[in-house]
């Protein structure tokens, strides 16, 4: 089974933690990147209003088919409340078609982005994947995770899931 781990991460945490995740199930390790770059408070501020508005932000092109793989890990942020303008416009692009779609969001709060869940799941099944589980960690804005702390609830999570993980970063749903 072919996996692929793709994310969205401005602050760096979520690339932490999607790193952790495709050092465990293997396959390809994809970053959505926006076309303009965001950048201090206003970066940040701006994008929250436009999580807020659900609007999308242009990406650049990602270089390869949703049809290669199997089992999707997309990784997100929580910016107030809402998927960011990035993940949105990757849900907007990408196919999904029978896919196994593991979604895993960092956020700066303890509570469950169950809004965020709920919005990204219901997308994911209009373009015809399915939403396995969710993982959410939670995160500093003012300091990057480290990879000790994104991996053990990483593997945690894909443990429950029945994803078996082997020295060398294969995985295989057992």
């Amino acid at each position: 089974m072919k996996n692929i781990v793709v994310y969205y991460s401005w602050t760096n945490n979520t690339g932490v933690v999607a790193r952790e995740i495709h050092d465990m199930v293997g396959g390809d390790l994809k970053e959505i990147e926006e076309v303009k770059q965001r950048t201090g408070g206003m970066g940040f501020a701006g994008g929250a209003f436009s999580a807020l508005l659900g609007l999308k932000s242009k990406i650049k092109p990602m270089d390869f088919s949703m049809s290669d793989y199997e089992n999707i890990f997309l990784g997100g942020q929580v910016w107030a409340s809402h998927s960011t303008p990035a993940i949105n416009a990757f849900l907007d692009k990408a196919d999904l078609r029978d896919k196994k779609v593991y979604l895993f969001l960092t956020k700066a709060d303890d509570k469950v982005p169950q809004k965020v869940i709920d919005s990204i799941s219901q997308r994911v099944e209009r373009k015809g994947g399915k939403v396995i589980d969710t993982l959410s960690i939670t995160t500093s804005m003012k300091s990057v995770i480290s990879p000790e702390a994104a991996r053990k609830p990483a593997e945690d999570w894909l443990r429950k899931n029945s994803i078996s993980v082997d020295s060398y970063g294969n995985s295989s749903d057992i």
